[in-house]
């Protein structure tokens, strides 16, 4: 694992890094001194009033070769920086590499530093996960860690169950939208799995969704919907296109892959029968979906991917069209852009035309 700096080394990057080895050092009891001491050097590091790197080389100007005894003696007289930090300091600024930590984090996965960064995720968590499920991109992990939460392959873990999977699901997305992506960047490259797709079989369904259908100015990953009665095909044909950097999940549902910039494209599948729940069901946000099943509800109907569940005769209804489906709840087809759980479903009443 290489250290995570930027030639820019703000205080705050030399800050996390100094979080990151105490919290290393501290997953054996023999090193909790000096864990504490990188601890405290993180805290004071952070909430300097300069750059460190910027006084770096302001004394390289003025001392030249004696800057480095120079910056050692302006670290010395902080608190907390003792002689050990105080060297390894002027190591990283001299060399642009702490040699130290190679030791310590050598045989950790490169996917540890970013999980750390999670809400609720310690050292011996992140360990234990970015082992696992081998995540050794730091650039990818979180929306790796994501998408295998998702499907319910970290509650089997010793450690976790589903409470605390749902709870680390709602972290991750917390971290992972911190980086979206803009719609006309997000769209070219939906538009390229488009015509990837329609090229390999012209008689699919290919449609996009999530937030990239409702039009929103960034979205988070990017979202397709694929109909069609033969999935394993698609899937295989993709997984071997040029678009894809690196394939995340693969089943028989969905394929999550990584494509140039680290951004991750969901394609996920139905049968053509169901085609209308199903897209109706991974276009709207979180709040028009819980609005509209507690809607159907009161109808004593279950929604679902899948179509619309009687609960009095357990029958389910199958919708190929998404008008359809809208309207056997008593409503009239509600464009994308308006899902999003605000008086959408009271508008579109067939009551209220």
């Amino acid at each position: 694992m290489q250290l995570p700096l930027s030639s820019a080394m703000s205080n705050e990057e030399i800050s996390q890094v100094f979080s990151f080895i105490s919290q290393v050092l501290g997953m054996k009891i023999a090193n909790r001194y000096r864990a504490r001491a990188y601890e405290e050097a993180s805290v004071v590091v952070q909430h300097l009033s300069y750059q460190l790197l910027d006084s770096f080389k302001r004394l390289n100007l003025e001392y030249k070769d004696q800057a480095a005894a120079e910056f050692k003696k302006k670290l010395d007289a902080l608190p907390s920086i003792g002689e050990a930090i105080s060297d390894k300091l002027t190591e990283l600024f001299t060399t642009g590499d702490i040699k130290a930590f190679q030791k310590y984090v050598k045989n950790l996965p490169g996917g540890m530093y970013p999980l750390m960064k999670v809400h609720g995720i310690g050292a011996k968590r992140a360990y234990k996960l970015a082992k696992q499920f081998e995540l050794t991109d730091p650039e990818t992990a979180v929306a790796q860690l994501l998408t295998k939460a998702k499907h319910g392959l970290v509650s089997g873990l010793t450690g976790f169950g589903e409470k605390s999977e749902q709870a680390l699901i709602i972290a991750l997305e917390q971290q992972h939208q911190k980086a979206r992506i803009l719609r006309d960047q997000a769209l070219a490259v939906a538009k390229q799995f488009e015509q990837n797709l329609l090229q390999f079989d012209p008689h699919l369904q290919v449609i996009f969704l999530g937030s990239l259908r409702r039009g929103t100015a960034t979205v988070g990953d990017i979202d397709l919907g694929v109909g069609t009665e033969k999935p394993k095909l698609v899937v295989n044909h993709l997984k071997k296109s040029a678009l894809v950097k690196r394939v995340l999940v693969a089943g028989e549902n969905l394929l999550s892959v990584i494509v140039d910039n680290n951004w991750q494209v969901d394609i996920k599948f139905s049968p053509l029968a169901e085609w209308g729940s199903f897209i109706q069901h991974f276009t709207g946000d979180k709040q028009h979906n819980i609005k509209l099943r507690e809607y159907a509800l009161k109808k004593s109907l279950s929604l679902s991917e899948h179509g619309i569940k009687i609960k009095a005769t357990g029958e389910r209804k199958r919708f190929s069209d998404e008008a359809a489906f809208y309207q056997f709840l008593g409503l009239r087809l509600i464009p994308p852009a308006e899902r999003v759980g605000g008086d959408e479903l009271e508008m579109y009443e067939l009551t209220k035309i």
